[in-house]
């Protein structure tokens, strides 16, 4: 996993640095295809924001941006805030792959039919063209 650690208007200390490193390195147990976290320190006023863009092959782009008066703080609630989207994102990913298998499961029962339609013999009890035009009430 790649860290970009960047700073707009100002300039990141190592001791910032190097808290920010070992907070996102932990975010990988969380969704462990996470390729590149680019993170960007800003200084605007008396508040400091922090962004994160977190590239992951499953689930793609996760974006994060908190803003906070202390910036070991910001990056704190921005890591709570990245983990909840990347588990998020790998959970929809986990359960997508679930929905097929229960789509497919629908699209045989609905090919089978419903229960009781086939004969004792085993032969299929369809109506004619006739018959449904019968029950149909026009």
């Amino acid at each position: 996993m790649k860290i970009t650690i960047t700073g707009r208007h100002m300039h990141v200390h190592d001791s910032v640095r190097e808290y920010a490193i070992e907070k996102t390195n932990k975010l990988e147990k969380y969704n462990n295809a996470i390729q590149h976290i680019e993170l960007v320190l800003a200084n605007e006023g008396d508040r400091k924001l922090v962004e994160m863009i977190a590239t992951s092959r499953i689930g793609g782009k996760q974006v994060g941006q908190v803003e906070h008066e202390d910036i070991f703080a910001a990056i704190d609630l921005l890591i709570d805030k990245m983990k909840r989207q990347l588990e998020r994102a790998k959970e929809k990913v986990k359960h997508h792959k679930h929905d097929e298998s229960a789509r497919q499961r629908t699209v045989e029962a609905v090919s089978r039919g419903p229960k009781g339609a086939q004969t004792p013999s085993g032969e299929d009890n369809l109506e004619t063209y006739d018959e449904v035009i019968d029950k149909t009430n026009f």
